[in-house]
Order: structure tokens, then sequence, then C-alpha cells
């Protein structure tokens, strides 16, 4: 992984209870650092991508007409080339590209988008982009397999499902962020009951005010 997603740093990670729930709460906090128009607000992600980015997307007030799903290539991976195009589109049409959702194994066929194409284009149009690595990321814990997260230290967000291949109970998805800071602004409602010495003192990490809970 990359270091980025470390606590140590200005990242860190929480277990959510899916895949489908991590990439809401990346959406979440890529909206939210924002603070614009939600209906110029635009989400792309592949043909090939879970159902639960667009399901992500109406649950955040994303307008059906500004999610986009992107061609892919013989091998079912996003093409970056028509990803580019459909943003520069947008952006003359007075939208703002907001989110990407790339794949690191897609559910029908295991295909893995080209992470380092697509956050390049990421980061030249300051778009938040979101790995789902729910099917396949497991793999990368063999060295041999590592190569899938290729392109993964430009993401501002990752999840992996321990409960698929590493035999983990049903709801634990590990969830990552490269800026806590957004992730915690965009989520972090405190209340008194929630409120303690050790977390306001910065001592501790409150950890549920990375998730919906």
């Amino acid at each position: 992984m990359p270091s980025q997603f470390k606590s140590s740093t200005t990242g860190g990670g929480v277990i959510q209870d899916s895949a489908s729930s991590a990439s809401l709460v990346a959406l979440i906090a890529a909206r939210e650092q924002l603070k614009a128009d939600i209906n110029q607000l635009v989400v792309y992600t592949s043909t090939q991508a879970h159902s639960s980015i667009e399901k992500a997307a109406r649950v955040a007030g994303i307008k059906p007409e500004n999610f986009h799903l992107i061609e892919v290539d013989a091998d079912y991976r996003m093409c970056p080339e028509l990803l580019q195009q459909q943003i520069v589109r947008d952006i003359q049409s007075g939208l703002i590209p907001f989110y990407i959702a790339a794949t690191v194994g897609t559910t029908s066929s295991h295909a893995i988008d080209p992470l380092t194409e697509i956050g390049a284009i990421a980061q030249v149009h300051n778009i938040w982009l979101h790995v789902d690595g729910a099917m396949s990321g497991t793999a990368a814990i063999c060295p041999e397999y590592q190569w899938i997260h290729q392109g993964l230290e430009l993401a501002d967000s990752y999840c992996f499902n321990p409960h698929k291949w590493m035999l983990t109970n049903f709801d634990c998805t590990c969830f990552y962020v490269k800026d806590r800071a957004k992730l915690i602004h965009a989520l972090s409602i405190m209340p008194e009951f929630l409120k303690n010495q050790a977390s306001t003192s910065g001592k501790v990490i409150n950890k549920a005010i990375y998730s919906t809970q």
C-alpha cells in the first residue's frame, strides 16, 4: 500500500461494512470539499464497475444525467482517452467533474483499470479518484500480484474486502484515504455524548467520524 494511506502521515483508514459504503463515504468527502452546486457535479466510472458506484451517486444527490459510464477496452478496462474526452465535454458544458471510481478487479471479469493513466487525468482536473479493490485487491498481499496496485499512489481513497479472499466474516471492508482531514470535515458531527478527552486532545483517533455511523 502507498504510504499516503498510513495514519502516521496525513492519511488513515477504517473498517466499513461494505465496499458500497466505502464508495459512498469517499463520494461524500469529495462532494463536501468543493462547496459547489450539486446540480453541476459529475461522477465517472466504467461500464463494468459495480452498481454500488451508481447507487452511491444517487444517495449523495448526484443527478442521473451527471453520472457517466465510460466504455472499456477489449480487456474490460476503462478507456482513459474516453474518460478524458467526456471530462472535457462536461467542463465545456459548465459542469464540474469531481469523482472518478476506478476498479481493481471488476466483479464480472476481474478487469484491472489502468490506474496510472486514470490517476494522471484526475490530477490534471483536480478530481477525487476512488479505487474500488473490493473483488481483487486482496491479491496484492502476494508479491507476484502487487502490480495490480500500480498507480494506486495517485488515488485519494481505496478499499478492498477481507470478507472475500481472506475468509473474514462479512461486514469487513478496509477503507483508506490520502487526506483524513477531508473525510473528517465531511462526516464529523460531534454531540456531547461522543466527545471525550482522549480524542479531543488528539491522543487517539476517533474512527466513528470516518464513516456513516
